[in-house]
């Protein structure tokens, strides 16, 4: 194969001519327009980047060959890039609380505040003792000087008044 010298309006030619069969050509293989667009140009300028062409038999071969030689990089960077990204999928939530979900929760946890503050002093105390401490009823019992029983009627006696006060009925 002979070498050639090729001029700048030669290859500018032939890009023209060739440029909408170029971009067909690189639509099919990466699925993009846009990138397509910006391979034919990136393909142009590899072109112009070139002092002399060895393939002077069949230009427009040469081009097209240039085109799948920049999709095929294209594809591969894609890939791997890809694999490190998720495609967006609209039905994703985030996983940070919404306002809406912590406005719920606020209202919430101040009706549950003041359900606990409206608690007679012992039964109050004893659900505090249980959930906020964890202790078992054996050492509030023994802590409060009362008995299990006492303990349990108690803890029950302000979850169910806690229970009804945060879903707004009367007990």
């Amino acid at each position: 194969m002979s070498v050639i010298a090729i001029k700048h309006d030669q290859i500018a030619e032939l890009f023209l001519t060739h440029k909408e069969a170029i971009v067909d050509f690189l639509l099919r293989k990466v699925k993009c327009p846009d990138a397509a667009q910006d391979l034919s140009q990136e393909t142009y300028l590899r072109l112009l980047g070139k002092d002399s062409l060895t393939h002077t038999d069949n230009l427009p071969g040469y081009l097209f060959r240039t085109a799948e030689r920049l999709s095929i990089d294209f594809i591969r960077h894609h890939q791997r890039s890809g694999a490190k990204t998720q495609e967006l999928n609209d039905e994703l939530t985030c996983p940070l609380m919404q306002p809406e979900d912590f406005a719920i929760l606020s209202q919430q946890c101040e009706r549950l505040l003041q359900a606990i503050a409206s608690l007679p002093r012992q039964c109050r105390h004893i659900l505090l003792l249980r959930k906020i401490d964890e202790l078992t009823y054996a050492q509030i019992a023994g802590k409060l000087g009362i008995s299990e029983k006492t303990v349990q009627r108690q803890l029950v006696k302000a979850m169910l008044h806690c229970h009804h006060m945060l879903i707004g009925t009367q007990h």
